[in-house]
């Protein structure tokens, strides 16, 4: 009977053995580390962990990029997206102490980064072993960049301003930081549109993209010129200050057309409200949304292209208040 039973038990014994593998075999993955150093979701049907490093997440524009990213990984089902962002467009080291958090711990798949300072990320991803992509703002270290063809989506602006003036108009360009790629990009797209319409830039400024030096910058203009009849400009907050300085200089009838970059509400509905003449909006909704699209397909393997345009719209008296309606239904 003794050798009876501990026969039974080694039985039992080696048949739960058998039981554990089998079920090993046939499960999941953890969620604790691999030996492998990949990514903890890199299985067929596991959550993929993905990350967004934006330039602010403090801002109305960044608000419809989020909500853009949100949509996506509701709608793709298969998808963790960790968003973070800098406090503010100047907080440089916070940005950078993001990402290499982010990167050193292993903590995603794969990470789309806006870039406050685009040479300051890229040496931060040196030796990064995860797929790298740019929204909004390219740099060099990123596979794919998921944004807006600034130049392009400028010159479709300069092009409408061009043909409100006609030949001969005199133009100002107010820029946002001087050197910075984005904005220099627009400044270009303005240039060579108004060129080709035979539009004269009698000065080009620059703002930091902020509206109350836009104010002051466009005071000086209107002293040092008495014939404008555009100014166009690389962000909608400089287009509200060239408004408004506009007014207070009293020259609000001259007829000086004024033209946004962005496309938020309040440059919107500016032009709702005859403030400004024209905003170029960018899509940043469809922006957010493509960029997990994107995080998605190259962690799956997928092939990207060099660039994915998100496309822009230049909004106007006749499309303004359909598109601004649009707007306040994404947050």
């Amino acid at each position: 009977m003794k050798r009876s039973n501990l026969f039974k038990r080694s039985a039992a014994m080696l048949l739960a053995g058998l039981m554990a593998v089998s079920m090993s075999a046939c499960g999941g993955s953890s969620a604790s580390g691999n030996d492998s150093g990949d990514s903890q979701a890199s299985s067929s049907g596991d959550t993929h962990k993905l990350s967004v490093v934006l330039k602010t997440t403090s801002s109305e524009y960044w608000s419809y990029v989020i909500a853009g990213i949100e949509q996506a990984e509701k709608d793709l089902g298969n998808v963790e997206v960790d968003v973070r962002g800098a406090n503010s467009d100047t907080d440089f080291d916070g940005q950078l102490n993001m990402v290499e958090t982010i990167v050193n711990a292993d903590m995603c798949e794969a990470i789309a980064i806006a870039p406050l300072q685009a040479d300051q990320i890229a040496n931060a991803l040196t030796g990064a072993k995860i797929p790298v992509l740019a929204i909004d703002t390219n740099f060099d270290q990123a596979e794919t960049f998921i944004g807006t063809a600034h130049e392009d989506a400028a010159y479709e602006g300069g092009k409408y301003v061009a043909e409100k003036i006609g030949k001969g108009g005199k133009v100002v360009i107010l820029a946002n930081i001087q050197g910075e790629s984005t904005s220099e990009a627009r400044v270009a797209g303005y240039k060579k549109a108004l060129e080709e319409g035979g539009c004269e830039i009698i000065s080009t400024q620059y703002t930091d993209g902020v509206g109350d030096k836009a104010v002051t910058v466009t005071d000086g203009v209107l002293q040092s010129f008495s014939d404008i009849d555009a100014i166009v400009c690389c962000a909608d907050d400089v287009a509200l200050g060239a408004s408004r300085a506009i007014k207070q200089a009293g020259r609000d009838g001259d007829g000086i057309i004024v033209c946004g970059f962005d496309g938020i509400s309040s440059g919107v509905q500016a032009v709702v409200d005859g403030e400004i003449s024209c905003t170029v909006a960018q899509d940043p909704y469809n922006m957010g949304y493509q960029c997990v699209k994107s995080l998605l397909d190259v962690v799956e393997g997928e092939k990207l292209d060099d660039f994915i345009d998100t496309g822009c719209k230049v909004i106007t008296p006749d499309n303004a208040q359909e598109y601004l309606d649009k707007l306040k239904s994404l947050v």
